[in-house]
């Protein structure tokens, strides 16, 4: 077995012209074609600590149908400087099977224990007014199954709150942002059912629980791939309804209405548009806790590099002011 002894260094040790031997997580690939006509592999590799940008040069070509995202490897290379960024230039890879190396030498964690999210959030749920949706979600919460995979499951692979415990604090963020939104607007006369607003900050990723499955690197289950998470949602919404008093079929599908929206348009993978202000809202902010999020880890791993400026976000599209 790996452990932290063995691994080598971490991405947040890595110094210019140092060799490395290292353990890392492949969580970009990108092959292309220099000016000179030579093929190279850009490749992310990361661990607990971060990420550095890696290039592949010899047998690039090979090197690309043999390696894929989410592939534990073991690296040798050597640090050098490319426009003020480090960079790792790879000599030799090797992958590694999953079950050699502990899962949390790879991936990180959320800076906050599950346990007291967790606490805070059944505390938040305990504050909405009784009926038919706060009973849901207590039952939901109160499910074990729920409650294991919540206090570890990312929430994406990549894209945002991809590490241990991150889905949990995902929809913590949001729950508390959706208590602030609803105070707010509540002192302008805009009438919310804040029960709705807390629905949608649990509900809108639960289904991930069981669409994504692993310890890291994180991969899409079978029935992740052939339903969604939506629709997993939409599935537990229905199951754990039948027995709550005053849970109206117009209310089931107001909720269902929410999950089914939280993408916020039909290009972005939603299959309805949001048709309610609370449904409105609920896509808005997952859209906005989801970037602060990504955008905040992506700058935190490119300061490490030493640049004033970032590489190329790879979703939002443009270079990031880093100082």
């Amino acid at each position: 077995m790996i452990t932290r002894e063995t691994k080598g260094p971490f991405v947040s040790e890595l110094t210019d012209k140092m060799s490395v031997e290292s353990i890392f997580l492949i969580r970009e690939k990108h092959f292309g074609t220099g000016k000179n006509g030579k093929s190279y592999l850009t490749l992310q590799l990361a661990d607990r600590s971060g990420s550095i940008d890696s290039r592949v040069w010899e047998n690039a070509e090979a090197m690309q149908l043999i390696y894929q995202l989410g592939d534990i490897v073991r690296a040798k290379g050597v640090i050098q400087l490319f426009q003020s960024r480090m960079q790792l230039i790879v000599h030799k890879l090797e992958k590694i099977a999953q079950s050699e190396i502990e899962p949390d030498l790879l991936i990180a964690a959320s800076r906050r224990s599950p346990e007291s999210m967790e606490t805070d959030l059944i505390e938040l749920v305990a504050g909405l007014d009784a009926g038919p949706v706060r009973k849901l979600l207590q039952l939901t919460l109160d499910e074990p199954e729920v409650r294991t995979r919540l206090r570890t499951h990312p929430a994406a692979k990549t894209i945002h709150h991809a590490y241990r415990s991150g889905l949990l604090e995902h929809i913590l963020s949001i729950a508390k942002l959706m208590n602030l939104i609803h105070a707010h607007y509540a002192g302008e006369g805009v009438s919310l059912d804040r029960s709705l607003l807390v629905f949608g900050a649990i509900y809108h990723d639960i289904g991930k629980l069981w669409e994504l499955e692993g310890e890291g690197p994180y991969s899409y289950s079978d029935r992740g791939r052939l339903l969604g998470h939506m629709a997993i949602a939409v599935e537990l919404v229905e199951r754990k309804s039948t027995e709550i008093e005053g849970m109206t079929d117009r209310l089931k599908d107001k909720l269902k209405h929410i999950i089914l929206s939280h993408h916020g348009r039909l290009e972005y993978g939603s299959p309805k548009e949001p048709m309610f202000l609370e449904a409105l809202i609920v896509a808005m902010i997952d859209d906005f806790d989801s970037k602060v999020n990504s955008v905040h880890h992506f700058q935190e791993s490119e300061r490490a590099n030493g640049s004033e400026w970032s590489r190329l976000h790879p979703q939002l599209g443009r270079y990031l002011l880093l100082r």
